[in-house]
């Protein structure tokens, strides 16, 4: 309750004029209090995507086309759509406003169909839906996909290591080991993002010299 002898002290203001004023101020506080719980102070996430290697595309193939059905897994941690960082003593974090396009597996299984496509020398289905239709098998497992920081938080590099098996009719096991690093000239994502698509281009030439070397080699002696 207002003080009355507290208001007639107060020459010149009437009471229920002070009593509007007052409300008003409360309405303001209220209003502003409630729009601060649905302000978020994060900048909102950018979502990036890598394209497939495209730079054996549609090369004359002297031999059929092969359909590999492809799987990817990933190391603990990997699982994730988030832009993962790797500190010099080991830590693991991520860049807090940006993330890819999709979680590891299937970012890194869309690269590497779309990669071997437009290369011309083969086609890919999903391990999933083989269903022995297939003339391979590619099992990839993405151990490294980093971004590497320094003390002080700075970005140097990124890092991508991928290991594997590939396997046709013959049924012999040949290994696939594949890895890249990039450096980051300037700290900001648009640089980070372009330096591991550099990675990934020198990743994808790799694994697809290593498949067509395979194709051509004749099956070791049993």
């Amino acid at each position: 309750m207002w003080n009355n002898r507290l208001v007639q002290r107060l020459p010149g203001i009437k009471y229920p004029g002070n009593l509007m004023v007052v409300g008003l101020l409360l309405l303001t506080i209220l209003v502003s209090a409630c729009a601060g719980l649905t302000r978020s102070d994060k900048p909102a996430a950018r979502t990036w995507w890598l394209k497939p290697y495209t730079g054996m595309s549609y090369q004359v193939s002297a031999n059929r086309v092969l359909v590999v059905a492809i799987e990817v897994t990933v190391s603990l941690g990997l699982d994730t759509n988030q832009i993962l960082t790797l500190s010099d003593d080991g830590q693991i974090n991520h860049y807090a406003a940006a993330r890819w396009s999709d979680n590891l597996p299937e970012l890194i299984s869309s690269l590497s169909a779309r990669s071997l496509q437009t290369s011309g020398h083969f086609d890919t289905i999903s391990e999933r839906i083989g269903n022995g239709h297939e003339d391979c098998d590619l099992r990839l497992e993405l151990q490294e996909f980093f971004a590497n920081t320094d003390s002080s938080g700075s970005t140097s590099g990124i890092n991508i290591t991928i290991d594997g098996q590939y396997q046709c009719e013959s049924g012999v096991s040949m290994p696939v080991q594949l890895s890249a690093t990039a450096p980051v000239h300037e700290d900001n994502m648009n640089a980070i993002v372009t330096a591991f698509q550099h990675g990934m281009d020198s990743v994808m030439e790799k694994l697809l010299r290593q498949l067509l070397l395979y194709a051509v080699a004749p099956a070791p002696a049993s």
